[in-house]
């Protein structure tokens, strides 16, 4: 009798348990833009688009936030995008481009560009990538793989970060209470607008927005280049999927300012980074820069992103370069 009501009662406890861990997951789920910080809306808005059914062949920009920063579509060309994402890596935006493959006819050319440190590291993956939920759960566990295959995640771990990689997915409150309590759930208007906003752009914002900045950037204080497993083996997959589908892809190098590139030309971060460009660009036979722009300390709008006159300033030369 004992053991029956034992049995009765965990089963209850894991119904009641399964109920609410369900009932918050929707319920968070569908309000996401009440409590989800300022990176949000810009996220969801080129998560949305990759998957939303397109009818031109267009013109894509893959990378990070100096990306997504340096290039105007609506200064370039009537069919060019800005897929760029603010932390993204070579993953994010192989997945991206596979999404919209499926969804939009070809692309006419690819251009993908990353601050020289996103071929080194990855700084968002679980603040942004997961806990915005901008990959599906088969991406996620994918991604997990290839941490575990690249040696980046030993197997001793991989229990760990697949729990923790759960967390994300399930809205655990160990995760996004903080958020819900400091936002109370009074954002809705803000992230709305600014998705309504990047829609508009095609997917171009700044990040900086003073008159000028001369402080130094990530790299600035690095003195030797590496890359990143993870970020190589999708970089590979990116270069990967455009040959299969006969897409133009090029790598391009995105502006620093003055002391930041000083700084990084006195050590051998910048020419360790550049021979790796190089020989990847020789082994893949894709076109790719190798020298970093260097711009006035009067183009950015703080130590890592260009303000509107640098953004004007280089999509202009990337539209002449190109022939755009």
């Amino acid at each position: 009798m004992n053991k029956t009501r034992y049995a009765l009662a965990f089963i209850g406890c894991y119904m009641l348990t399964a109920f609410v861990a369900v009932f918050r997951w929707l319920l968070l789920l569908n309000v996401q833009y009440t409590y989800m910080d300022n990176e949000f809306p810009y996220w969801i808005q080129q998560k949305d688009y990759v998957r939303t059914a397109g009818s031109k062949s267009e013109i894509l920009f893959l990378g990070d936030s100096r990306m997504k920063s340096c290039i105007i579509p609506d200064q370039l060309c009537d069919n060019a995008y800005n897929l760029a994402v603010g932390g993204g890596t070579a993953m994010e935006m192989y997945y991206s481009l596979a999404e919209y493959i499926r969804h939009h006819p070809m692309p006419e050319k690819v251009f993908a560009g990353f601050g020289s440190f996103h071929y080194a590291r990855e700084d968002c993956y679980k603040s942004r990538t997961l806990y915005f939920h901008f990959l599906t759960l088969h991406q996620e566990l994918e991604s997990l793989l290839v941490a575990y295959r690249t040696r980046m995640v030993p197997l001793k771990k991989m229990q760990e970060e697949l729990l923790d990689l759960l967390k994300y997915e399930l809205l655990f409150p160990e995760k996004y209470s903080a958020a819900c309590i400091n936002s109370k759930f009074k954002r809705s208007e803000f992230n709305k607008k600014k998705y309504a906003e990047n829609q508009a752009a095609r997917g171009h914002m700044l990040f900086g927005k003073k008159d000028g900045s001369a402080g130094l950037n990530t790299e600035a204080h690095s003195r030797h280049f590496a890359p990143h497993p993870r970020g190589e083996y999708y970089l590979r997959r990116l270069v990967s999927l455009c040959k299969k589908n006969d897409i133009p892809l090029y790598l391009i190098q995105l502006p620093m300012n003055e002391p930041s590139w000083d700084a990084v030309a006195k050590n051998e971060y910048y020419k360790e980074f550049q021979a790796y460009v190089e020989a990847f660009a020789q082994e893949h036979d894709i076109t790719a820069e190798t020298e970093i722009p260097r711009y006035s300390p009067a183009l950015f709008g703080d130590p890592s992103h260009v303000n509107a006159k640098g953004a004007a300033e280089y999509t202009r030369q990337i539209k002449e370069r190109y022939g755009l």
